[in-house]
């Protein structure tokens, strides 16, 4: 068969001007089908067949399924052959171009049309591959040369320069899009910080990312060895429960987790996925890619989505996903530490309760001690002596028990409240608020309110109680953020100043707030002084007994309209 040439192409100028326009389709045309369509007119003004059509290897099939078609009934739109069957399949099978005179006399011709004689078929190459085949029909017998043959695989070689430069565009698009929504949904993953409202969250934004027909979200327990569902979607419950624990050999989630790599399962209704329960038994799943959820190398997860029908999944589908499986990991990651700083928060709570009514039990020990003792020492006093028959020794007796009883009692009060030296260590004064200002970075950042922390050049200790040290650190906090309803900037910094001849370390906390009232700063560290609703006017009243019980203070520095300093001051601590 004789070859086309440049020199022959030079030779045809409707050739010429059939390539060229085809070659601006491929810059001009908005889809795939605008190309399409301006390759078929430069076939029908060339070669004026009686059908022709575009047929491309489908990449999950592996059939060749025509794409565009021309003299050809719509019930063949859906048509596929095997590579090798008939004279198309042949082409793209052997990737050489075929022209039969008479169709009849052909032992590979599949009768598709009616009348047809005459058929030529040539491949379509894209770097070295064959992607698919044009074929051409006549009704005439002989109707096509080799010129034509030749005539036609120039334009098939100009077709597949125009489809790439569409294809790139629109895999340019496809891309852009994928990159918003991956932006958009992680936005909406990373801000899920219930974690079965996450694993929901992923499970749908996974199904909105690739269109598939399902997505599941199983997570991973490395020391037992067990896979766990946690969310389904489209949601079925039965299936669900079937399949809540597996130890992981009994997972197809198992190759992903133990290679920490995407896997592609083509076709999961073949009886191999048949003893792995995991494995959706439906009618309209048919193939998978399991995307493993890492975080700091470690597996925890798996994002599995399966397909309709049989696909093949490409490596930019892949890349979305494993870039959104990386998202949902730290997601993860996020919620787990935001439910624990939320516990966390919580017992600190609960421990100023309990040490506010340690507090309030010791202060009305203490008053009620003075009284009881003066009542003791003039009922003592009063030396009542009864006769053992008269009612009233009797009634003298149990006075005095209870007088005595009720002196045990706040004794136990007053000696409970009293600070234990064995809770008291040498405590890295930065690194303890550093870690206080991790308990409330949540809450603050929801507050819109900016955290600063000024260290020591050289970090210095203070010898204390760790824990009661923090919950002061962490009511000043919370008063500052008050103070700041509508958001501002929190700076606390550390310093070692000289007060009356000696080294003390500073803690001051300043605030942008609305400043403390003018009328109440020399009383704001009184026991139940409060301009709060709903305020017990203890919290302040707490910080300085704490600070004063570890030879400290705190004190108003400065406080105006644009917000507030206050001022702790502590001995440098020592072994």
């Amino acid at each position: 068969m004789k070859q086309h040439s440049k020199g022959s192409e030079t030779e045809d100028p409707n050739l010429l001007l059939s390539l060229y326009r085809i070659s601006q389709a491929g810059s001009v045309a908005f889809n795939v089908r605008e190309a399409y369509q301006a390759i078929m007119e430069a076939i029908q003004v060339l070669l004026q067949p009686t059908s022709a059509s575009i047929a491309l290897i489908s990449p999950d099939t592996g059939l060749l399924e025509i794409e565009y078609a021309l003299g050809y009934p719509s019930n063949l739109d859906d048509y596929a052959l095997h590579l090798g069957k008939g004279i198309s399949g042949r082409v793209a099978f052997k990737g050489e171009s075929m022209l039969v005179a008479d169709v009849e006399n052909s032992p590979y011709y599949v009768k598709l049309l009616e009348d047809v004689r005459c058929k030529m078929a040539v491949p379509l190459f894209s770097e070295g591959q064959i992607i698919g085949v044009i074929s051409v029909e006549s009704r005439e017998l002989a109707r096509y040369k080799d010129q034509d043959v030749s005539r036609l695989q120039s334009i098939a070689d100009e077709a597949v320069r125009s489809l790439q430069c569409v294809w790139r565009q629109r895999q340019l698009k496809n891309q852009s899009e994928q990159l918003n929504a991956l932006i958009e949904v992680g936005q909406k993953v990373v801000s899920n910080l219930e974690i079965q409202n996450l694993w929901e969250s992923i499970t749908k934004s996974a199904l909105g990312l690739t269109g598939a027909r399902m997505s599941t979200l199983q997570l991973f327990d490395k020391k037992q060895g067990l896979v766990t569902m946690e969310a389904v979607r489209p949601s079925l419950s039965a299936f669900q429960s079937r399949v809540e624990t597996l130890p992981i050999e009994e997972s197809m989630s198992a190759s992903a987790i133990q290679t920490r790599k995407q896997i592609e399962f083509p076709n999961i209704t073949t009886p191999d996925y048949l003893d792995l329960l995991d494995t959706p038994q439906q009618e309209d799943v048919v193939s998978c890619l399991s995307t493993p959820m890492i975080y700091e190398g470690e597996v925890i997860g798996v994002i599995n989505i399966f397909t309709q029908v049989r696909h093949r999944f490409p490596n930019e589908e892949k890349r979305l996903l494993r870039a959104f499986a990386s998202l949902s990991a730290a997601a993860a990651q996020n919620a787990n530490l935001y439910a624990r700083v939320f516990n966390s928060e919580d017992l600190l709570r609960k421990s100023e309760r309990l040490t506010t009514l340690g507090l309030l039990s010791a202060e009305i020990a203490h008053e009620i001690r003075n009284p009881l003792t003066v009542i003791k020492l003039l009922f003592g006093s009063l030396d009542l002596q009864y006769d053992s028959a008269d009612p009233r020794a009797k009634d003298t007796q149990i006075i005095k028990e209870k007088i005595n009883q009720l002196e045990e009692i706040v004794s136990r009060v007053l000696s409970f409240g009293k600070n234990r030296e064995g809770l008291y260590a040498n405590c890295p004064i930065d690194e303890l608020i550093s870690d206080t200002l991790i308990l409330v970075r949540l809450k603050m950042s929801q507050q819109r309110i900016e955290l600063r922390h000024e260290k020591l050049e050289h970090p210095l200790e203070v010898y204390g109680n760790k824990g009661q040290l923090q919950q002061v650190f962490l009511n000043l906090i919370l008063n500052a953020s008050e103070a700041m309803p509508n958001g501002g900037k929190l700076t606390i910094s550390t310093n070692v100043e000289d007060v009356s001849g000696n080294r003390r370390l500073t803690i001051y906390f300043q605030d942008t707030g609305s400043g403390i009232p003018e009328s109440i700063q020399d009383r704001i560290f009184d026991s139940f002084l409060t301009d709060k609703p709903e305020g017990t006017g203890l919290g302040l009243s707490i910080v300085k007994r704490i600070l004063r019980s570890h030879r400290g203070d705190i004190s108003v520095a400065e406080s105006s309209d644009k917000g507030s300093i206050l001022r702790i001051e502590l001995p440098i601590g020592s072994d």
